[in-house]
């Protein structure tokens, strides 16, 4: 595994995303915990799309993939260009313990790394969704399930 390297966590009805920053430690965008959440949070009713803020943290990756399989999964390599490690090392410095927007269909945990490696946001885990939504596969069960799912997630990982 190397700085830069981005990791993908099977949870199941979703992939967290984590980016590799060395000696096992990995930077993720996760939601807050507990009944303040709801104050993190906001609906839109024109987009579809729920918006939180997000904490940017730094753990193991052992205790982020909390014994679900993960696998490093540099996707977009083909089509971006990884951005220089010192470069990807600056904006974790720069981000470690703050506050960002996060969305979960616009700027969620995949979103974040593809932003630290690339210098590019992008998430085909939303794409899919967003696609299968348009072609009626999934609904709005199928959007508060993920939120859901990636809530309890996120909470479990903040728990630790």
């Amino acid at each position: 595994m190397e700085i830069g390297d981005m990791i993908e966590i099977n949870r199941g009805q979703y992939k967290h995303w984590a980016l590799y920053i060395g000696h096992g430690k990995v930077i993720q965008l996760i939601t807050p915990d507990g009944p303040s959440k709801v104050a993190f949070c906001s609906f839109s009713s024109f987009s579809g799309s729920v918006a939180c803020k997000g904490t940017v943290t730094i753990e193991t990756l052992q205790d982020v993939a909390a014994g679900n399989t993960y696998k490093i999964n540099n996707y977009l390599d083909d089509e971006y260009k990884p951005r220089p490690t010192d470069v990807i090392m600056g904006d974790v410095d720069k981000l470690r313990g703050s506050t960002i927007k996060y969305d979960l269909l616009g700027n969620n945990c995949e979103h974040f790394v593809t932003f630290l490696r690339y210098g590019k946001s992008k998430s085909k885990q939303a794409d899919d969704f967003l696609k299968d939504v348009l072609t009626g596969t999934a609904g709005l069960l199928g959007v508060l399930t993920a939120f859901t799912a990636s809530t309890a997630a996120a909470a479990s990982t903040l728990s630790k």
